[in-house]
């Protein structure tokens, strides 16, 4: 019985959350080719922009970026992996401590922290200080404030967390206020069957796509600005590990989506469960690769105009589930 328990938290810790990574590093590859037949091109293999993307930057030259504290600043994406796949072990095992949403909230908010303080610290581009301030606004006027490329980042990454994600936390909150319980184990499922449930997935679908922080809504790494926010010094492995965390925060969230509405958390108890949640994941992220392709027409301005619509909604969403729709 005692094996039992030991091979189930390792299978459970180690086993989900490694399937999970490297499935995730198939997603750019199938968003890539979903764009690419939509807008009558041919794309790339499947493998070439996550798989073989990953190995391309470990064997590239490694050099410290020119930022503040650049030691610290690289381990950030590795920190932001680690997050994600506490994530996933907190709904795949069944404890209190952390299979409760004041920690997946928390943690999750955690993740997002770490974009404004990469971009605080950040000092250069491409890993290298410009010969003069790269200032980006402001003037030389009393009483005007101005910024660099990398404090605009910043800046950007702090109204991210503050207003453009909030909505999201509004749909991972419903699930919970209906049943009146903040553990994963007590929640009622499946949740999308009622109306409050449909319009709290529609208000998680839609937030997922400005949480992954990619087209149409990319404020936080926008090529307009000719910058790439606050991963632009990430150099040769520390960049290969931010393309991972990057995939596996959509796969991660599209986990979560299965879990708390549908009820199909990932969990080697329930092999159909676990199924589920894969496909799921993988559904939400062919949906955001679609919405991607046509993401010319939108730019990331509309963020918060979205935001705040999603946010009306989701109030809405609170008042039905109140009466019980």
């Amino acid at each position: 019985m005692e094996l039992y328990y030991y091979l189930y938290y390792f299978l459970s810790i180690v086993g989900i959350p490694s399937i999970y990574f490297v499935l995730s590093t198939l997603i750019p590859g199938i968003q890539r080719k979903i764009q690419a037949r939509i807008q009558w091109r041919v794309g790339p293999s499947i493998l070439a922009p996550g798989f073989w993307a990953f190995f391309k930057f470990i064997y590239k030259e490694i050099k410290k970026p020119d930022a503040i504290l650049p030691n610290v600043y690289n381990i950030f994406p590795m920190l932001s992996i680690i997050i994600l796949w506490v994530l996933l072990v907190a709904t795949t095992l069944n404890i209190s401590i952390l299979s409760n949403i004041i920690f997946i909230a928390g943690i999750l908010k955690l993740e997002e922290l770490f974009y404004v303080i990469k971009g605080s610290l950040s000092c250069s581009i491409m890993g290298f200080r410009m010969p003069y301030i790269d200032e980006c606004k402001g003037a030389k006027y009393i009483g005007i404030n101005k910024i660099s490329l990398e404090q605009l980042s910043a800046i950007r990454n702090y109204k991210f967390i503050t207003i453009a994600s909030f909505p999201f936390y509004i749909s991972l909150f419903l699930p919970f206020f209906v049943s009146k319980t903040i553990y994963l184990s007590n929640l009622k499922t499946p949740f999308i069957l009622s109306l409050s449930g449909l319009l709290g997935a529609l208000i998680f679908f839609i937030s997922y796509l400005i949480m992954i922080k990619e087209y149409p809504f990319s404020i936080t790494h926008t090529k307009a600005d000719v910058i790439d926010g606050t991963s632009m010094e990430l150099i040769a492995k520390y960049r290969a590990l931010y393309l991972c965390g990057y995939e596996f925060l959509i796969i991660v969230l599209g986990s979560l989506f299965s879990t708390i509405y549908l009820g199909c958390p990932p969990t080697f108890e329930n092999p159909i469960s676990l199924i589920i949640n894969i496909v799921v994941s993988l559904i939400l992220a062919i949906f955001a690769g679609i919405v991607k392709a046509f993401s010319p027409f939108l730019t990331f301005k509309e963020l918060y105009n979205v935001s705040f619509t999603l946010i009306i909604i989701g109030a809405l969403a609170y008042i039905l589930a109140l009466i019980g729709l």
